[in-house]
């Protein structure tokens, strides 16, 4: 009896490896690869993808039997982008739209960001967790889209940065108003809200530790959240070992933030050289969204953005390129974020790195922001240099973003995981 086991065990073990799917390799030549945006880069060299995943990097490896080619010889290859900071398309702005449609919508924007070569995204607030629903449908293939870290709901006060509801005081709001939806009134709120959105499928937690430009009923000069509920929220989602990022525009939200512990400061506008040595100290990462102000000033009026969007970021705009400025000089961790929402067509993170290097950086610390840097501040380990056991992500470029950054706006090829991507430019 023993023997007949054996032999029918190794009958259908037999029977199971025959039936396997040989390993696809794809073997990809690259005329220079920027393999790690800190390194020297390899030219020629040659990229070798096994079932999704890089097998081999370097020089003079041979073609393995079988392996599909792709030829990128003429292009600059770099890892895909990560971008720490987006939101998600679900219509004009200021357009209601039901939670169905706008989930619909946002599908659509995660394949543009894939096909734009961003690989990674931290989307720091969306309304209904449409982006925990994104981020499931991605793993499980169900749409095509980057690594997605959700925020769920941006923890806000009402009336703050947060509150895009102009309703009069007489409609019944409080079913509306709740830590469900990220609103709070005390610090017992505060930790019920960070609960709330961890429950739900929340990576990461959004405070609104200032108004912003964008919502209608508040301002970037005032604080929002108070200190203690800003404690009551890093110390909530660090016990979870989630991390929060924290929209702080002026200098007096941007100091609370930092004195609760929070883990990135976004956007920043009013750094001073106190907070800036604070934040290179604590390893404070710093997300300063440059190109979303420089485009707002610029095209606030073809984008038909209300008067009190441009009075506000014109404002703001006097004090922001200076704070990157100085956070720059002064060698605090800088991740791109690029604050767009990928509606098809408009930008991406790419033009956030162009913008970085108009306001100082070199190309190569730019596009170490927009893939090593943003890749470690989203626990997204498997992105953000090409090497062996990370995923097979590459994107082709005409010309050399290090001797030009530019070359970011020419986007040849884009392969996820092995596979080829339609690229998508905005020229």
């Amino acid at each position: 009896m023993r023997k007949i086991l054996i032999a029918w065990f190794a009958c259908v073990l037999g029977t199971l490896g025959a039936s396997a799917s040989p390993p696809k390799v794809v073997f990809v030549r690259c005329g220079k690869l920027i393999y790690d945006a800190e390194k020297a880069p390899l030219s020629p060299a040659v990229v070798v993808i096994t079932d999704g995943r890089i097998t081999d990097v370097g020089k003079d490896i041979s073609v393995p039997g079988g392996a599909e080619q792709i030829d990128l010889s003429s292009y600059t290859v770099v890892p895909g982008f990560v971008d720490a900071h987006i939101h998600i398309w679900s219509g004009a702005f200021g357009a209601a739209v039901s939670e169905p449609l706008a989930a619909l919508r946002g599908s659509k924007a995660m394949s543009y960001a894939l096909s734009s070569g961003v690989v990674g995204a931290r989307v720091l607030g969306t309304q209904g967790f449409i982006d925990v629903a994104l981020k499931d449908a991605i793993e499980d293939g169900t749409i095509p889209g980057p690594h997605l870290v959700p925020a769920s709901h941006p923890i806000s006060i009402p009336g703050g940065h947060g509150d895009f509801h102009a309703e009069p005081p007489y409609l019944p709001m409080d079913d509306f108003y709740t830590p469900l939806h990220g609103f709070v009134n005390s610090p017992a709120d505060a930790e019920k809200a960070v609960h709330l959105q961890l429950k739900y499928g929340a990576r990461v937690i959004k405070v609104m530790a200032s108004g912003g430009v964008l919502s209608p009923l508040d301002s970037p000069t005032s604080e929002q959240l108070s200190f203690e509920e800003l404690k009551a929220v890093v110390q909530q989602a660090h016990m979870a070992r989630v991390k929060v990022a924290s929209h702080a525009e002026n200098i007096r939200s941007i100091r609370a933030s930092l004195e609760a512990g929070v883990d990135s400061i976004e956007h920043g506008s009013e750094l001073d050289q106190a907070a800036a040595d604070f934040m290179k100290s604590r390893g404070v990462v710093f997300v300063p969204t440059v190109f979303v102000v420089e485009e707002s000033v610029a095209n606030g009026v073809k984008m038909h953005f209300p008067e009190y969007v441009i009075t506000k970021v014109n404002a703001l705009a006097k004090t922001h390129f200076p704070s990157f400025q100085l956070a720059l000089h002064s060698g605090v961790t800088i991740a791109a974020g690029s604050d767009h929402s990928y509606g098809p067509g408009t930008g991406t993170v790419r033009d956030e790195m162009i913008s970085e290097v108009k306001y100082g950086m070199t190309p190569q610390q730019a596009l170490v922001s927009g893939t090593k840097t943003s890749a470690a501040l989203l626990g997204l380990d498997q992105l953000g240099t090409i090497e062996t056991g990370k995923e097979g992500d590459l994107v082709a470029v005409e010309g050399d973003p290090l001797s030009d950054i530019h070359a970011l706006e020419k986007v040849r090829a884009v392969v996820i995981q092995g596979k080829s991507v339609a690229p998508a430019n905005r020229q």
